[in-house]
């Protein structure tokens, strides 16, 4: 009676994300541990991608959106992280995206972009990450390296963005100048610049794709 059970509630989770990702669905309840196990291992993945493609599209909106003004609550944010049943490191999350929440739009795409990465990298880290200050300091510091360097005339602005988004998640009231140099190099570091062509061509294609697509 288990087994038949959550094969059924399987089948209904498989429909609704059928729903979400215009997908077909199989409707047959699963036969076998193996294959219920199989199914569910797919739904997993799915719901992680899912998850993570609307994390990133609030990050973005509340970064580029005037103070206090966003489109998404943090709590959205919040509740959508990985620290989310993890009280103290749900805080910090809180204070990160509060922190972006209340800073006036960005106005350049490029610097946008960088800070939406260090925010996701709070956002995406596991709870015993959020709430170690070296281990957050160093997640954001990796995440920001691996973005397109900017341009020179806008590499400190991001810095001074990289170094609030790091403040808000060690709570510290300023950070060490090594920290500071760190954050230097790692706005100033050139992503691998194979990726930055093939990133640069992606983004002209989605473009094109969306465009007929009417989006």
């Amino acid at each position: 009676m288990r087994f038949e059970d959550l094969a059924a509630r399987l089948v209904t989770v498989e429909a609704k994300l059928a729903t979400l990702t215009g997908t077909s669905v199989n409707t047959a309840n699963a036969t076998s541990i193996e294959e219920l196990d199989a199914r569910l291992s797919v739904v997993e993945v799915q719901v992680d991608q899912l998850i993570a493609v609307q994390t990133q599209e609030h990050v973005d909106a509340i970064v580029s959106a005037p103070a206090g003004n966003a489109p998404v609550e943090v709590e959205e944010v919040v509740a959508l992280s990985a620290s989310a049943y993890v009280p103290e490191a749900a805080d910090i999350v809180a204070d990160v995206v509060t922190a972006q929440f209340e800073a006036e739009s960005i106005e350049h795409t490029e610097v946008a972009n960088i800070v939406s990465a260090a925010v996701m990298a709070v956002v995406t880290a596991d709870p015993e990450v959020v709430t170690d200050s070296v281990a957050i300091t160093e997640a954001i510091m990796a995440a920001v390296a691996e973005m397109p360097a900017p341009t020179p005339e806008l590499a400190q602005q991001v810095a001074d963005a990289v170094e609030e988004v790091i403040v808000a998640a060690t709570g510290v009231e300023t950070v060490s100048p090594e920290v500071t140099q760190q954050i230097v190099e790692a706005v100033s570091s050139p992503a691998d610049p194979a990726l930055d062509a093939i990133e640069a061509r992606l983004n002209i294609a989605e473009a094109k794709v969306d465009s007929l697509l009417g989006k």
